[in-house]
């Protein structure tokens, strides 16, 4: 299974010459995030997180998310040791601002008891440049990891630099009971 992460990963960037500048869907980012925890008995916790996404073929785009923390989640008092996502996705530019897009990401969930979690993603979404400084992003999508779950997303980016920006993600999953804050700084490789 790590080949296919490898594959999934390495294509789009080899492909990259071949995209059409949508720097919205062409970053890394490094970030920080905290976990609150909303029901009872476990505390809050943090984590580091590495993401990124890459554009090809104007519409289309692939993206990645590291996770690694002791996130403790409540399906059989399981606790998280990393979770990485791995997907392909479209979108769809309205005009030069704003695009609505949508795609499936493959989840791996390790535990901290040595199992392994695996599920898909599903999800829709939109993204939106105010001006040059500012963006966001917004998103829903079900996820089947651990159990089935409905998880929402805003993010907004405040480019300091064409290529260096400050990201804040809010990322909320119903079922799970769990509220992810994160902060970041992201890179524009496209701009």
């Amino acid at each position: 299974m790590h080949t296919l992460y490898h594959i999934a990963l390495a294509a789009p960037l080899l492909l990259t010459p071949l995209a059409q500048a949508s720097n919205t869907f062409d970053y890394v980012d490094i970030g920080y995030s905290r976990q609150n925890t909303d029901y009872s008995g476990f505390g809050d916790s943090s984590s580091g997180t590495v993401k990124a996404s890459v554009s090809a073929f104007k519409w289309f785009h692939a993206r990645g998310r590291y996770h690694a923390g002791n996130v403790r989640l409540p399906e059989e008092n399981a606790q998280q040791e990393s979770w990485s996502v791995i997907g392909l996705g479209v979108h769809y530019p309205f005009n030069a601002k704003t695009s609505i897009f949508a795609g499936s990401d493959h989840n791996k969930l390790e535990l901290q008891n040595g199992s392994t979690e695996r599920g898909w993603y599903h999800h829709i979404g939109l993204r939106h440049e105010f001006n040059d400084k500012w963006q966001i992003g917004l998103e829903i999508g079900e996820s089947d990891v651990l159990f089935r779950d409905t998880a929402s997303l805003i993010e907004g980016i405040y480019k300091v630099t064409q290529q260096v920006g400050l990201s804040a993600t809010l990322r909320d999953y119903d079922d799970l009971d769990l509220t992810e804050y994160e902060v970041g700084v992201r890179w524009f490789f496209r701009d």
